[in-house]
């Protein structure tokens, strides 16, 4: 219960919207040990049940403020795959 209420401490001290929190919060509980996380923007904006744009925003200003990183990925073919997101 404890670690549950630090999560919530530590998103809402984050400089976002609402929504961009509720991602935060989503992405920090998806990732693996090392804050990692692979996700779509569609699967993100489904979870979530808001508009792509939205989680896109959202992202690049928590990207901006240095509370994630996000990492590009392609496939052998030069496709895009699901993003790489590094929770701090």
């Amino acid at each position: 219960m404890a670690r549950n209420i630090e999560r919530y401490r530590v998103s809402g001290n984050l400089k976002t919207t609402a929504s961009g929190k509720l991602l935060y919060m989503l992405l920090s509980e998806m990732a693996d040990e090392n804050g990692r996380v692979e996700i779509s923007h569609k699967r993100l904006s489904r979870i979530l049940g808001v508009h792509k744009a939205t989680v896109s925003k959202n992202l690049r200003k928590l990207e901006e403020n240095g509370d994630i990183f996000i990492y590009n990925r392609f496939d052998k073919d030069g496709g895009r795959i699901a993003n790489l997101y590094v929770v701090r």
